[in-house]
Order: structure tokens, then C-alpha cells, then sequence
């Protein structure tokens, strides 16, 4: 629910802006109610969520005890609020005591950020958008889309001198919310099968009725342009990402008549202009956030945008990596580099992204349940992975909670205490392109190939 040309309320900032300079210096747990909660409060009304724009201690769903701290909503259209219809809600908040440790390598994080993700999923909290968490020292906001939920400010400090403009970042975000989701498809190692991930992913969501664009970000290879046939018209995408040409310009539509409907999705193919240059004769026309800045645009109009990136960590991937709001990571259980590169990804190059991301103002990347590609279950071979991943979390113990949470989130019972997400080995994706003349992704033509997907989709995207 949009309700732009809203500006913050000046009274409720200064009586905020009070109220931080007197919050008490020594952080106890189980003050979230005398210290957090007022601090909060205030903040919503800056945010002008008035008294009837909130509800506390709101019923996600049918179960009496999951309720979120507070739910917010603007007045809709006709001027209903929102403590009178107590349906709806936009935002919904989660206190901690200030002494909760609301940082990445803290379990504090991870227990608060499970508990906000119930809630925006509760059978109650379907129309919103946005959640936030604070011990009222920091926050972070979170955007929903479908069940995927990731972080769209940083981890923000709330001090006096500096909340009128944390507000303003807030208020702009909550009144813009855009409709798609960026998706990066990523590992630092070939042959994973990151594009046929990302073309039947697609094509699934597409016939879910999603509406879909693939980027082709690898220019090297291109192998999600030859799979589709197209050809990139030169020059067309070096100028898209320079904003001087519109997206419509790049697209290629592919379409594909299935039964009385036709699944269609967009592409923006590969183009050979890239290889002829250098990563510094690009980077010197080519900042690394213009795809960032682009796609953020196209997502206004797509539901999910999907990355192929090369399997290096040159300016292609760097770039498609800072485009992306979450990071979908192949890997292959029995391939010891696409396991051993998770551990690089992590400590190595997402605090890299992160850097350059706050340098324009933006949130981190965040990452989606690694995803075990070609998988044939047998439990040697699981309890081999599973050591070989839990080698990665007892090396970095200052990165525990962040494996931890990466591999171990999925829908597969390992019969070791511990799930995961896989995509089977099935030989109907392996001989699909070869097939016909015409490239059919396999699940257009096999029914186990499509519901691989959709268990996948069902996991991390949407119920549908």
C-alpha cells in the first residue's frame, strides 16, 4: 500500500530524538518494554503510523501465543484504519531487549530474525511487506516478497544526530515498495549447472504465472543465450547499463505453447561487445553498481529477476553478485571445490560486497539455502557432505552462525538431525537441450523435472 509524498512528522522526531539522548547507557535484558518499546513507538510516529495506524501484540495466525510486538498500516484508499479493520498489516515490528545482540555473528540475530520470519508468514500477515527488529540501540528493516525475506537497510545505528535522516531512509523505502525480487545465481566453480538452474527455475515460475526476466551476466560463455537462441543486438546492453537506452531495448522474449496456455518469459541475452575489453577498460565506463541500478528499476515490473554469473570472481560476478538482493549457491555433493568455494564466498567475498554496497547506501546481500545440485541420495555420500560442511563451520567459529544458517535450512531430512535443500540427478535435464531443434527446458516436457522446481520454489519462493 503506497502512500508517497509523506514526510516525516518534525514533532515526533524531536520528541524521538529526546528520547535517545536519555535512553539509559547500561544495556539490561528484559527492558524491552520500559526502554525499547517507547523508543520504537516513536519512531513509528516520526514514520506517521499514528495511534490507530498501530496494533501491539498482533495475531499473525490462528495460534494465541505467535504474536508480533507491534503491526502497523497506513489508512488505505477509501481512509479505513487500521486498528478498526485489524487486517492488513504493512509492518510488522520485533523488540529485543537492549542488551540482545543484534549482529550477523551473534546468535541474538538469528534467534530475532527467525522469529520475525514466523510472523511475516503467518496466516494473518499475507498482505505485508516489511519487517523490522531493534533493541533500540540498532535496527535493520526486512522486505517480504512472497516467502522470501532479506534485508533492505543495513544494520542501522539509532542515535540523536543521526535519526532524522534513518527515518527518511525508513519512510522512502516503506512508500516505494517495488514488486520483484533480484536472485543471483552464483558459486566460483564451473560445471554446477548454474544455468539450468536458472532457465528451469524460470520457466517454473513462469508458468506459475510469475512474470520473469533471466540475465545472461556471462558474456564468456553465454550459454544461457545459446540455450535460448538469441543473439544480443552489440552495444545495446553496454549502453542499458550505462542508463542510455531502456530496458525494452535489450529484452528477447521467449514462448513456448504448453496445452491451451503459452509460458513466456524475458531475457536479456549476452553480449560479445564485453569480450573484446578488458575488466579495467570496463570498469572505467562501467561502474560495478549500474547493474544494480538497473534491474532495481526492472523489478518494479517483474516478480523475480534472475542473474547467471560467471564462475570467477572478475567483474562480471562482482558486479551480478552486488546486483542481487539474495544469492541462490549451487553446489555438488560430491564435488569438493563447489563445497570448499562456499567458504570463500562468505568470509572473503560477501564482506567485499558489503563494503561496496554501503558505499552507495544499500543493503547487504543476502543468502538462500544452499542448494545441493544433481543430487543422489545415499547416505554415505550425505554424511561425507555433511562432514566436509561442518569442517567449513568449526574453522571459522566467527562465522558459525552464518554457515550454520546457509547450509543447514532446508526441506531434506540428511537422518543426521540436519536438513537441506537438493535438486535431484535427473537424466530428463541432462538430455533436454539436445532433444530437438528447438530448445524445450526439461520442465515444459517431463513432469519430474518440473516437480523438482516446484518442491524448490515451495521451499524458498512461494506457496503456489
Amino acid at each position: 500500500m503506497e502512500q508517497k509524498g509523506m514526510e516525516i512528522c518534525q514533532n515526533s522526531l524531536l520528541k524521538l530524538k529526546a528520547q535517545l539522548d536519555h535512553r539509559p547507557q547500561q544495556r539490561k535484558p528484559g527492558d524491552e518494554g520500559s526502554t525499547v518499546t517507547p523508543i520504537i513507538e516513536q519512531l513509528l510516529e516520526t514514520l506517521n503510523f499514528g495511534h490507530l495506524d498501530r496494533i501491539p501484540l498482533f495475531k499473525v495466525n490462528s495460534n494465541p501465543n505467535r504474536k508480533t510486538d507491534i503491526a502497523c498500516r497506513y489508512p488505505d484508499a477509501a481512509g479505513n484504519r487500521f486498528f478498526t479493520q485489524q487486517q492488513d498489516p504493512l509492518l510488522l515490528v520485533e523488540i529485543k531487549a537492549t542488551k540482545c545482540q543484534l549482529s550477523p555473528d551473534h546468535k541474538d540475530y538469528w534467534e530475532t530474525l527467525r522469529q520475525l520470519k514466523e510472523q511475516l508468514l503467518g496466516s494473518r500477515s499475507t498482505s505485508t511487506q516489511f519487517g523490522l527488529i531493534s533493541n533500540g540501540w540498532v535496527l535493520q528493516l526486512f522486505r517480504r516478497h512472497d516467502k522470501i525475506i532479506h534485508p533492505i537497510t543495513p544494520i542501522l545505528e539509532l542515535e540523536s544526530d543521526a535519526v532524522e535522516h534513518l527515518a527518511e531512509r525508513l519512510l522512502n523505502i516503506i512508500q516505494s515498495p517495488r514488486k520483484g525480487t533480484i536472485i543471483g545465481v552464483y558459486n566460483n566453480k564451473g560445471g554446477i549447472g548454474k544455468t539450468t538452474i536458472t532457465t528451469n527455475l524460470g520457466i517454473v515460475l513462469a508458468q506459475q504465472g510469475k512474470k520473469v526476466l533471466l540475465v545472461d551476466f556471462d558474456p564468456n560463455q553465454a550459454d544461457l543465450t545459446h540455450l535460448f537462441e538469441f543473439q544480443a543486438v552489440e552495444g545495446h546492453v553496454w549502453n542499458f547499463l550505462k542508463g542510455d537506452c531502456p530496458l525494452n531495448t535489450v529484452i528477447k522474449q521467449y514462448s513456448q505453447n504448453q496445452g491451451k496456455n503459452k509460458v513466456k518469459l524475458d531475457v536479456i541475452p549476452a553480449e560479445g561487445k564485453f569480450l573484446e575489453l578488458s575488466d579495467l577498460r570496463i570498469s572505467q565506463d562501467i561502474r560495478l553498481e549500474y547493474l544494480r541500478k538497473q534491474l532495481v528499476e526492472a523489478a518494479r515490473d517483474y516478480d523475480y529477476i534472475l542473474v547467471d554469473m560467471p564462475p570467477n570472481w572478475r567483474w562480471f560476478s562482482q558486479a551480478g553478485v552486488l546486483a542481487s538482493d539474495v544469492l541462490l549457491v549451487p553446489a555438488n555433493h560430491i564435488d569438493r571445490l563447489s563445497l570448499q568455494n562456499l567458504e570463500e564466498l562468505v568470509i572473503k567475498f560477501l564482506p567485499q560486497i558489503e563494503e561496496w554496497r554501503a558505499e552507495i547506501n544499500d543493503s547487504p546481500v543476502s543468502l538462500l539455502p544452499l542448494v545441493l545440485n544433481r543430487y543422489q541420495r545415499t547416505e554415505a555420500q550425505a554424511r561425507n557432505c555433511k562432514s566436509f560442511l561442518d569442517k567449513i563451520i568449526s574453522q571459522n567459529p566467527q562465522w558459525k552462525e552464518t554457515f550454520t544458517h546457509f547450509f543447514y535450512t532446508g526441506n531434506t531430512w540428511m537422518g543426521m538431525g540436519t536438513k537441506w535443500l537438493e535438486l535431484p540427478y535427473l537424466v530428463e535435464i541432462c538430455r533436454s537441450p539436445l532433444e530437438s531443434p528447438r530448445f524445450v527446458p526439461a520442465p515444459l516436457k517431463y513432469k519430474k523435472a518440473k516437480q523438482a522446481y516446484e518442491s524448490l520454489i515451495r521451499e524458498v519462493f512461494t506457496d503456489v
